[in-house]
């Protein structure tokens, strides 16, 4: 067949050949867009690992970037820990009960944890803590987080921190700072990872240690990307100081920690926080991205490609033997474009800020916490006594009953005692009689 092609065209040329004008004529075009795809695409990892008997905890693993992770690590047959804002959703049932059936693997739990709420992650992390001996953790993907469209209103998280502070940095340092002592207590041959997604606009970010929530700078809504960057520019640093403070620990045993930190930028993807960043958090803007969509297509990469970074920082070796608190772009570590991230001095100062904001939110949680519960009791009780009240009054209405009277036999009521005969003498009665004489 291919011999009579080419002699075809050879012999009688190419308009001989129904539609091959037309074909070699967008023929140049359509290896155009390939070689664009190819290009956005980015690197593929080509690592693999066995992941039958690993504990992973995702965060953000029902949609985007963590869903596509998480659908990895299932085919796998990891166990899986997905972090989530409530357990009461249907979808999420329906979710994992379709992950457990198409990858054979029924180890895929949930557990709810909000990073919109410090208590929330509190309560997680205590009961994960609560447990002797220790859970095994063999690896931990930070993969959520938050990012507001230009324009849009300033949001807060349940606590009243601003939302990109909150969600992106704050959430991550609570349950990470809380979570050290089970990172600490795990084998000294068990290789564990933690990773986080972080973006290119931190090249872009504003970090003032002074003003971490932008109150005193204003809020800026037209360019929400400083905001988002700060918050990126934080998480790096902590992790390049969470793995200072784990290489300084010293086990009882004296053996070295073997858990390895990362910051991962998988890329600017076609996620639902893209769409929404590129549609403007509108309808119209919805619209237009629907349109466009086959650029987006072209430029944009897909979850699955975006992850390869977290794949590669999960599976690679070599990730387990070189140094912690790096940067992974592209599957391989990258250079930083802001050496700041690396200094000692801002890693301290930024957990002392960190601390001390998150015990002055905590307390004023509590409070607010044990006010509703207060009001709540008195509210109990004034119901309750309400209640009480009113059967209260609807006994006294009501006449007493005569206590000679009774339903069914009728009793004698007599008030002089009636003699016993010997024979009706009960035996105990004797027996004391007997005793006494």
């Amino acid at each position: 067949m291919p011999v009579e092609f080419l002699n075809q065209v050879v012999s009688h040329g190419v308009a001989s050949v129904p539609y091959l004008p037309q074909i070699l004529r967008f023929l140049p075009w359509a290896a155009l867009i390939y070689g664009l795809r190819w290009f956005f695409a980015g690197q593929t990892n080509k690592v693999d690992r066995v992941m039958h008997g690993k504990v992973v905890m995702v965060t953000g693993g029902t949609s985007g970037l963590g869903a596509a992770i998480v659908d990895d690590l299932a085919s796998k047959g990891a166990q899986i820990i997905l972090l989530v804002r409530s357990t009461h959703d249907s979808w999420l049932v329906d979710h994992i009960s379709d992950l457990r059936s198409r990858h054979s693997n029924t180890l895929i739990y949930a557990e709810e944890c909000d990073l919109s709420s410090l208590h929330s992650i509190r309560l997680f992390c205590t009961k994960w803590l609560d447990n002797a001996p220790p859970r095994r953790l063999d690896a931990i993907v930070l993969a959520a987080g938050i990012m507001s469209p230009p324009f849009a209103a300033r949001e807060l998280t349940k606590d009243g921190v601003e939302c990109h502070w909150g969600v992106n940095y704050l959430a991550n340092y609570h349950f990470l700072t809380l979570m050290t002592p089970a990172l600490k207590v795990q084998p000294p041959d068990r290789d564990v990872r933690i990773l986080v997604a972080t973006c290119a606009a931190y090249m872009v970010g504003d970090l003032d240690l002074n003003d971490v929530e932008f109150l005193e700078r204003g809020y800026p809504a037209r360019r929400p990307w400083l905001v988002y960057g700060a918050a990126k520019i934080a998480l790096m640093a902590f992790i390049v100081e969470l793995q200072r403070q784990l290489d300084a620990y010293k086990r009882p045993d004296n053996m070295p920690v073997n858990v390895k930190c990362y910051s991962v930028d998988p890329g600017i993807m076609r996620s639902p926080g893209s769409r929404r960043w590129l549609s403007l958090g509108s309808v119209l803007g919805l619209l237009v991205y629907v349109i466009t969509w086959p650029l987006w297509w072209i430029v944009l990469k897909s979850t699955d490609e975006g992850a390869q970074g977290f794949f590669a920082g999960l599976y690679d070796p070599e990730y387990a033997r070189m140094k912690g608190g790096q940067f992974i772009r592209e599957c391989r570590v990258s250079e930083l474009r802001k050496p700041e991230i690396e200094d000692e001095i801002l890693g301290q100062q930024l957990c002392e800020v960190s601390k001390a904001q998150v015990e002055a939110l905590e307390k004023t949680a509590a409070a607010a916490r044990a006010r509703e519960k207060k009001e709540q009791e008195k509210a109990e009780k004034k119901q309750k006594k309400s209640e009480t009240g009113g059967v209260e009054k609807a006994t006294t209405d009501t006449p007493a009953p005569n206590p000679r009277k009774s339903e069914g036999k009728k009793v004698a009521f007599s008030e002089e005692p009636t003699e016993v005969s010997a024979k009706e003498t009960p035996k105990t009665a004797s027996k004391r009689r007997t005793k006494k004489a």
